[in-house]
């Protein structure tokens, strides 16, 4: 059974649905001797990127937390019902433009602007090549596509973009959609963010918000 297991472990690729899925988990860093080197390699990327929660704790608002859970891959009902390939940051307070959002990682800015899944959205591409997608944010810092960032920059404010023409706002509670995509292979392949939100907890800055 266990040769079974580690046989099992070395033949997935990124695009497999269990590596996509349990990415960055416990068990998955654990185990990462094992994985394929496509997989390994990428799990790697992540690890030398990721620096920063991206949503800072607030040092004057204790009440001010965030939650989530391991939404992977649920049903989304808006227009197609595509699925979920990310991790919801919840606010606790549901209230557009206050929490702060980080740079997870150093990079480039190669996409913002507005998608009408995704709100006010930006994508950073790390050294490692890895794509960090913030969306239904409220308001952008003064940055603008092609600038490089670094860990723990301020990027924008959470809010409640999206799902409409330019614009929209108010059809969900204010959150934080984080995903992370691979373009090693060539295609978009997604992953779950969860873990590494957990693994991150301990990584998180302290801005003075209210």
């Amino acid at each position: 059974m266990e040769k079974g297991r580690q046989n099992t472990l070395a033949l997935r690729t990124i695009s497999s649905a269990s590596y996509r899925k349990d990415f960055f988990s416990p068990g998955m860093r654990k185990d990462q001797t094992l994985l394929s080197r496509e997989c390994r390699t990428f799990l790697k990327q992540v690890e030398e990127d990721s620096i920063y929660f991206p949503v800072p704790a607030s040092s004057l608002d204790p009440s001010l937390t965030v939650s989530y859970v391991d939404s992977w891959m649920y049903e989304r009902n808006y227009k197609e019902g595509n699925s979920h390939e990310g991790t919801d940051i919840m606010a606790a307070r549901n209230e557009r433009g206050i929490y702060p959002v980080v740079s997870i990682s150093d990079g480039t800015i190669t996409n913002l602007g507005w998608l009408e899944l995704g709100g006010w959205r930006i994508g950073i591409t790390s050294p490692q090549g890895v794509y960090y997608y913030y969306a239904h944010l409220d308001s952008y810092t003064d940055i603008r596509e092609g600038d490089t960032v670094k860990a723990g920059q301020l990027l924008g404010f959470m809010g409640d973009s999206g799902y409409g023409p330019e614009g929209t706002k108010g059809e969900f509670d204010v959150h934080l959609h984080l995903g992370i995509y691979s373009w090693g292979t060539g295609e978009e392949i997604s992953v779950n963010p969860y873990y590494l939100l957990r693994s991150l907890e301990e990584h998180r800055l302290k801005y003075q918000y209210s």
